[in-house]
């Protein structure tokens, strides 16, 4: 039986673990990472919330923090925004609303290069994130004229794997769906498990994490698109062919 771990935080990670062990296969995760709110910038979401024109969600995270604080807004006349078809379908599924996102590629390059995107001179954006993370949205809207709000609403901490029972059975496949996980496993398992490591297989969801990985000195990745149907169908095919 193969043995897939995910590196997702924990909101977000029993859906596709359902969908591996459909599969029939052994499930499990890796906790690199965990997702703290920040109680003052929840608290302070509404008001910062209240004047922006579009309500942009960099992640799963973002949405899953920031919403409840944001349960009893009234969104007539807000646009939301996000990247990722699943995120999309979660918050049209809490709004109600249509929710602004590209349908090919699912990183903020492929939602600046929709046509919606391309005069917002004179528009109030809030991106809601966690602290940290690319500045490249927020650069390019300002450029085109918009003012732009950030609102980051929680951290990233790290998790603690079992990295005993990882020694005693290896897994098969491991799928990472944030690239500063890349970082963050090499650093949390120690130099004693990089050859491990990087003899692994990984599915990730977009070219960069990729490309992260590669630097690490990892080898046999299988890149998908951005929706938990298309990991576990990229290692279904990788699985197939390498039997």
């Amino acid at each position: 039986m193969k043995r897939v771990l995910a590196a997702r935080p924990l909101a977000q990670c029993a859906g596709l673990l359902d969908r591996l062990r459909a599969e029939g296969w052994q499930a499990g995760r890796l906790p690199l990472m965990e997702i703290e709110p920040l109680p003052n910038a929840l608290a302070a979401l509404p008001a910062q919330a209240s004047p922006a024109d579009t309500l942009f969600w960099v992640s799963p995270s973002a949405i899953d923090v920031g919403w409840p604080a944001l349960a009893d807004m009234d969104f007539s006349g807000k646009r939301l925004a996000c990247v990722g078809a699943a995120s999309a379908r979660r918050l049209a599924d809490l709004s109600g609303l249509a929710v602004l996102h590209p349908q090919a590629g699912s990183d903020s390059e492929a939602l600046l290069a929709l046509p919606e995107l391309a005069d917002v001179s004179g528009q109030d954006w809030l991106i809601v994130r966690g602290q940290g993370g690319r500045a490249l949205l927020a650069d390019a809207l300002a450029e085109r004229g918009a003012r732009v709000g950030i609102a980051e609403i929680y951290r990233r901490v790290d998790g603690a794997p079992d990295w005993a029972a990882f020694d005693a059975a290896p897994p098969d496949a491991v799928i990472i769906t944030a690239g500063e996980m890349v970082e963050q496993m090499f650093r949390l398992a120690g130099p004693r498990r990089t050859g491990t490591l990087q003899c692994l297989l990984y599915c990730v969801p977009h070219p960069r994490i990729a490309e992260r990985l590669a630097a690490f000195g990892a080898t046999r990745i299988v890149t998908t698109r951005a929706d938990d149907a298309a990991l576990v169908a990229g290692l279904k095919e990788w699985f197939r062919r390498h039997p």
